[in-house]
């Protein structure tokens, strides 16, 4: 098992590093289910690996392409960013590339409890798979209303009722009517069918998709 570990580790270390040019992997075969808070890249990775599996099973939305998870503060965007989207500086999605192959790296702040860390993760999983299928490129109150929509259900699922409550509030610019919308279509046609529909507004090219 150390063997395998230290493989791990070395792989890790190669692709971190041409990404990010600093590498701070570590693979290690302890248990992290039972942390509060995700404080470790390995906890965040075997979190990675639930989140997905909750966004297929759940929504239908799945990644062909590999995931980079960095526990850190996205870098701030601007004061006007940072009043109107104070979430962009939890987390973060942007698009990399190795050669011809993207990869979708994604930034959380650490120390993050559980369910939370979930639920932004969720948020910027959303983000890459639009950038995988070239959806929503041109309304990025859409990108950001479908994120939202799935970060809310993340949250009611873990029985964080009152944060997805506060997603409900949210009023900003970015999210306008476009929140609203989503959940009417979800309550009237079904989750399926309004994962469904988001495919077909507003397509862009694929890889332009940028998340908060």
């Amino acid at each position: 098992m150390q063997v395998v570990a230290k493989v791990l580790t070395v792989l890790g270390q190669t692709l971190e590093r041409v990404l990010t040019g600093r590498s701070e992997f570590r693979f290690t075969t302890s248990e992290f289910h039972q942390t509060p808070a995700v404080n470790d890249p390995i906890q965040a990775r075997m979190v990675l690996k639930e989140v997905q599996s909750e966004l297929e099973q759940g929504f239908g939305l799945s990644l062909q392409e590999p995931v980079l998870l960095n526990l850190e503060r996205p870098p701030v965007r601007g004061w006007k960013a940072a009043v109107a989207t104070p979430e962009a500086h939890i987390g973060r999605y942007v698009p990399r590339w190795l050669g011809e192959r993207r990869v979708h790296r994604i930034m959380i702040v650490p120390g993050l409890d559980r369910p939370r860390f979930r639920a932004v993760l969720a948020h910027e999983l959303v983000h890459a798979w639009q950038a995988e299928q070239g959806v929503l490129g041109r309304s990025r109150g859409l990108r950001e209303g479908m994120a939202r929509w799935v970060e809310y259900h993340v949250l009611l699922r873990a029985g964080r009722h009152a944060e997805a409550r506060r997603l409900l509030g949210l009023r900003r610019f970015l999210l306008g009517r476009s929140w609203r919308s989503i959940l009417d279509h979800e309550r009237r046609h079904g989750r399926q069918a309004t994962v469904d529909w988001l495919r077909t507004l507003d397509g862009g090219t694929p890889g332009d998709s940028r998340g908060g």
